[in-house]
């Protein structure tokens, strides 16, 4: 028979079995598995920030679309603009220059006043130094394409294109944002506010879709001045808007080019034509007007 104290060749026992030594080699356990979770932790980082410098020469910077742009404008008013200089008179100044090889006028109203105008415009009206077309209309039934306030009247609703421009007591913002609180506020102080394709938001040139190449117009946030740049040359959308990013523009957004109607008044009194085309059959052609 067995005796229980004898220990076989193969068999194992626990020598001083005390409830006190059983604790402390659960602790040990404990802290064995607590280091080992440790380490694998450590390992872990280190492989995710090699991983992470190791891919840093690839990286690549893509123009953002339209749909990439916040949905939301932050600020109620970004940038409110206001072109008046006490020792300049009242009418446009006109620079010519010539960007990324594309030949372009930058048009600046000073000490005028910014506003819209819907219907048949008076073109021999002395107290308008610029004008051009503004929103789009459609061509099926003629009314405006997007969100649109006349003298505090919604016109038209729509977010169609995020780009927009709002004027609010003779100053201006032009944004890009899906829902801009500026619609309300023209709405509500007898404003106006219009949308268009936006061209660049923040000084990042935007993509559009159209592939056509055409004499282009933005209106534009340049130095704290609201300015319109026509290109002289036929060129893509994509390539106006990297122009105005390369030229320094903050936030623009495209107005109808092409050959739409528009004029220039220069400090002179000499008018310059943009285009004469009126298309004349629609109730609802607007324009962005800058009155003495």
């Amino acid at each position: 028979m067995k005796n229980l104290n004898d220990i076989d060749d193969n068999e194992i026992r626990i020598i001083g079995n005390t409830d006190g030594e059983r604790d402390n080699g659960k602790k040990n356990r404990v802290w064995l598995y607590v280091a080992v979770i440790a380490g694998i932790a450590v390992a872990i980082v280190s492989l995710v920030v090699a991983l992470h410098s190791g891919k840093g020469d690839t990286d690549v910077v893509e123009t953002p679309s339209p749909s990439q742009i916040s949905t939301q404008d932050v600020s109620v008013s970004d940038i409110w603009l206001n072109n008046s200089d006490v020792n300049k008179g009242e009418g446009v100044i006109r620079r010519d220059t010539v960007v990324d090889g594309i030949n372009c006028a930058v048009f600046t109203p000073i000490n005028v006043t910014p506003e819209l105008f819907v219907g048949k415009i008076d073109t021999i009206d002395e107290g308008i130094v610029f004008a051009a077309m503004a929103a789009d209309v459609r061509r099926d039934n003629g009314k405006i394409v997007g969100a649109f306030v006349l003298n505090g009247e919604p016109l038209a609703w729509g977010l169609s294109k995020k780009g927009y421009c709002a004027i609010i007591n003779g100053n201006m913002a032009i944004g890009v944002a899906d829902n801009s609180p500026l619609f309300e506020q023209a709405t509500e102080e007898g404003g106006f506010f219009f949308r268009q394709y936006p061209a660049v938001a923040k000084g990042q040139a935007l993509c559009n879709n159209p592939e056509n190449k055409a004499f282009r117009r933005a209106l534009c946030g340049l130095n704290g001045d609201m300015v319109i740049v026509v290109s002289m040359d036929k060129v893509l959308m994509n390539e106006f808007s990297t122009m105005l990013q390369h030229m320094g523009v903050d936030n623009a957004i495209f107005l109808v080019g092409g050959s739409a109607q528009g004029w220039s008044v220069d400090m002179n009194g000499e008018k310059t034509w943009l285009g004469t085309d009126a298309f004349e059959k629609s109730d609802y052609m607007n324009y962005l007007i800058f009155r003495r």
